[in-house]
């Protein structure tokens, strides 16, 4: 059963609120984590740039090159930290007003290289727009066997490499910081490039400004060093483990032996591709990384974009006590990572489930009927409301029998990492 089917079954004329913000929250509820805050935004900004201006200065300083390097990382990782306050300030969730957002993304897009009007097509429209359907979302999209048996032996290679270990090292570097984001020539933004003109400008002229300021401050404070080790230590390590860690992330986020993809329009849904469709991560330590840990809360992103990233921990926990059955939730550590990767590696959209370059599945189907039935439902007064809120326990499919206490009702494969 797919996922449309499932839903229509289910809920029928409600099918398509399924997992939708109405579903989950309450009116005071949407309000309490829509809520944002004008000073905490720009405490957080100003904070993680000033971190990000420390680090660039240690990475050029006149310092033993070890040092300089362990500084290009750390810097690396705080441009992540500011692209994390741009892509809410992107979907205006991250302080009050539209006109503070548009500017402020500006600026926090300033240090990857981001136009915020592209970003804006590529994110906000065609990864939330349909997000896990293939044609519509090309965002660490699987291929399916018979698309990679009919690739050409580069484009093979290349799938390989970015569904290995060393994928993210180029993946979002090469299809999309240089495709997709700096210059309006992709197919989906060459239309509007008039559109997309300001903000390209602005990345030409401030952003690579930047880029040259770092050459010449690095100069002024050493000024033995070759230029092209200034600009190694100071932008390229940098710029390279930033891109890492954006598309380590967003694989980390939409794929998982438990996450599906969908082939056609007519199967997909909200519920499939925004609570089925995204996983949620745990980050051990993360609490030394805020922004990181409250971005893998990917399901409630998903489901009400105009959450602020730091209301994200609340809405999640409300998401959970609805849909917790239904979404696919691990802890981060380097085996889980290898596990997903050896894992999804091509997408078998008919049977929706994983396999491996040759087409051997590597996990279970994925059962996408939602964990409720139509019994339960039945004997719910009113309208469908929260699936498992206000006290009720789980509802079960029809010919499901209950669980033992403790006992989780829906089977997980047992290739996936916990």
């Amino acid at each position: 059963m797919n996922v449309f089917q499932a839903e229509t079954g289910i809920r029928g004329v409600a099918a398509s609120k399924l997992g939708t913000p109405g579903d989950w929250l309450d009116a005071d509820e949407r309000k309490a984590v829509t809520a944002k805050s004008l000073r905490r935004g720009l405490t957080i900004l100003i904070t993680h740039y000033a971190l990000y201006l420390a680090t660039l200065v240690g990475a050029v300083a006149p310092l033993p090159l070890w040092a300089n390097l362990l500084f290009a990382v750390a810097n690396g990782a705080l441009i992540g930290l500011i692209f994390l306050i741009g892509h809410d300030t992107g979907h205006s969730s991250f302080v009050p007003g539209r006109r503070w957002n548009i500017w402020l993304s500006r600026i926090a897009f300033t240090p990857c290289l981001h136009s915020r009007s592209l970003w804006d097509v590529v994110h906000n429209r065609i990864h939330h727009g349909y997000a896990n359907l293939k044609g519509y979302d090309y965002v660490w999209a699987p291929m399916s066997r018979a698309e990679f048996d009919s690739a050409s032996p580069a484009r093979r290679a290349l799938e390989r490499v970015y569904r290995g270990p060393f994928g993210p090292v180029i993946y979002y570097l090469y299809e999309f910081s240089i495709k997709r984001l700096i210059l309006p020539i992709a197919p989906e933004a060459r239309g509007e490039w008039r559109r997309h003109l300001p903000d390209t400008l602005y990345v030409l002229v401030v952003g690579f400004g930047m880029v040259a300021m770092i050459g010449v401050v690095g100069h002024m404070l050493a000024p033995a060093r070759p230029l092209w080790l200034v600009m190694l230590v100071g932008w390229v390590i940098p710029m390279l483990v930033w891109n890492y860690l954006m598309a380590l992330s967003i694989f980390l986020q939409h794929n998982h032996p438990q996450v599906p993809w969908f082939a056609r329009r007519e199967e997909w849904s909200f519920y499939g591709g925004n609570i089925r469709g995204a996983a949620h991560v745990d980050l051990p330590f993360g609490f030394l990384l805020p922004l990181f840990k409250w971005v893998m809360l990917h399901n409630a992103h998903h489901a009400l974009p105009s959450v602020p990233i730091y209301k994200l921990t609340e809405a999640q926990a409300l998401l959970l006590e609805a849909y917790g059955e239904d979404v696919v939730r691990y802890t981060f550590t380097p085996r889980a990572y290898r596990d997903i990767y050896r894992a999804c590696k091509l997408f078998d959209y008919e049977r929706k489930q994983w396999t491996d370059f040759n087409g051997v599945p590597t996990a279970e189907p994925i059962d996408l009927a939602p964990a409720v039935g139509t019994a339960d439902l039945a004997a719910i007064d009113g309208p469908p409301g929260p699936t498992r809120r206000g006290g009720r326990r789980m509802p079960l499919r029809p010919g499901q029998a209950r669980p033992a206490e403790g006992e989780s009702q829906r089977k997980r494969p047992a290739s996936v990492a916990e």
